[in-house]
């Protein structure tokens, strides 16, 4: 499910452990295991990795490992270490990175599908003051042109309506998400009346519901509205306003945490990857290993996934070039998604 709760876009991408594949490069094969593996001690990062959790410098930090730190890289592979604190595992089914409503509710969402999965979903602002989610007017409408767009926000004010159903914890109060109905209104002139009308029947068609206003209607039913200039208006009359986000986030969170999903107060800082080469010749550079920072100790971790989920909002470009998207070989374009 998406809720639309901002006009920002949020762009949603799912990063398997193959990034991307490269045909320039040439290996032995061994053919009774019909693949060799070349790791390339390949570690991406952002310098915002040690000024957003901990505010120590990077010289600081070096009198505290009492280690010769040349720069950020070199402190990154220092400090990557084994000895784990308690909280954080070896290895998890999928990781989720980015914990607000987008990452929350995937983590939900996988879990009421596979009870079994592990789920692990990195946050690093522990407070959310940064999350687009919080930051939010918190709406949610109907009208759009795409029909996957229009699909999404059906269902989710068919989820909200039942929330209670979905959201609930045993002995914890009722989710107080604070729905208020109030349609949105959208107007056009002369020249966007055949766009509206066929947006409408999109709409319709689908579970939406809106309806269509001449200049007059507009008029009659919104006496202060300046209607210059305008010849058509839809207006949601059903399934549509606005909600509390940070209501909404805690309890897809709180639920998910129910489910046995593992939430960390931790940033990616990278990936370790290696280069595959199948029996047939082609090479594919793996994610191996997400590098996480956590807020607890300081350290770098690895840990092993099957499924990295980019859930970061403004700051998922950032994970992607991570992952080698936007860099080069089979996805040479940049995620376009940057924070304003």
């Amino acid at each position: 499910m998406t809720l639309r709760l901002t006009r920002r876009f949020v762009h949603q991408l799912f990063i398997r452990r193959y990034a991307s594949k490269d045909s320039s490069i040439t290996t032995t094969t061994d053919a009774n295991k019909g693949l060799t593996t070349e790791k390339s001690s390949e570690i991406s990062t952002v310098k915002r990795a040690f000024t957003l959790i901990n505010p120590k410098t990077v010289h600081e930090i070096k009198r505290i490992d009492d280690a010769p730190i040349k720069n950020e890289m070199d402190l990154i592979r220092h400090r990557l270490t084994e000895n784990r604190v308690k909280n954080i595992p070896i290895e998890t089914d999928v990781l989720i990175i980015g914990g607000a409503i987008m990452g929350s509710s995937i983590a939900y969402f996988l879990k009421q599908r596979s009870p079994d999965m592990k789920v692990t979903v990195l946050e690093r602002d522990w407070n959310y003051t940064t999350s687009s989610t919080v930051l939010s007017a918190g709406g949610l409408r109907q009208q759009f042109a795409l029909e996957e767009n229009i699909q999404m926000s059906v269902y989710g004010a068919e989820f909200l309506k039942h929330i209670r159903d979905h959201l609930s914890i045993l002995d914890e109060d009722p989710v107080p998400i604070s729905f208020h109905h109030n349609g949105y209104l959208l107007c056009g002139s002369e020249q966007s009346v055949k766009l509206f009308e066929e947006n409408h029947k999109t709409q319709t068609s689908l579970g939406a519901k809106s309806k269509l206003l001449t200049a007059s209607m507009l008029k009659e039913k919104f006496p202060w509205l300046n209607t210059d200039g305008i010849a058509i208006g839809c207006y949601g009359i059903q399934n549509e306003g606005w909600l509390d986000p940070w209501a909404l986030l805690n309890a897809f969170r709180q639920k998910a945490l129910s489910l046995g999903v593992l939430y960390l107060n931790a940033e990616l800082v990278g990936f370790d990857k290696s280069k595959r080469v199948w029996a047939d010749g082609t090479i594919e550079n793996q994610l191996d290993k997400a590098l996480i920072l956590s807020a607890d100790d300081n350290r770098i971790y690895p840990m092993d996934s099957s499924f990295f989920i980019n859930a970061a909002g403004p700051w998922a470009g950032e994970v992607a070039k991570m992952a080698g998207i936007g860099v080069a070989g089979e996805y040479p374009v940049a995620l376009p998604v940057e924070p304003r």
